[in-house]
């Protein structure tokens, strides 16, 4: 898989979850309750739905910035040759691939 594939899969599933918990965020369905001691389980399986895990960790506009940012990234690496640039892909590519890891 090259490095623009990587980048472009993980936009591909940061967006949807970020659309999704947008919409839960627009129709009142965002913050379902966590009990109490939800932080010392970890937010493992059920404690709240699947918008409330991602509200856990960013906001959905946050989330829909990350993913056009990876789109952005991909396409400049597969439409300019030697738009890899050190610091700005690895970061990208670091960023891909730790969300790509995740089930």
């Amino acid at each position: 898989m090259s490095p623009a594939d990587e980048i472009r899969a993980a936009a591909e599933k940061l967006r949807p979850l970020a659309e999704t918990a947008q919409h839960d965020l627009e129709t009142a369905d965002y913050w379902k309750p966590y009990p109490s001691d939800a932080w010392a389980h970890g937010f493992i399986n059920g404690f709240g739905g699947p918008s409330s895990h991602y509200a856990a960790v960013l906001p959905p506009t946050v989330g829909l910035a990350l993913a056009d940012w990876l789109d952005f990234e991909a396409a400049l690496i597969e439409r300019v040759p030697g738009a890899e640039l050190r610091g700005r892909t690895e970061h990208a590519l670091a960023f891909a691939r730790a969300l790509l890891a995740q089930p």
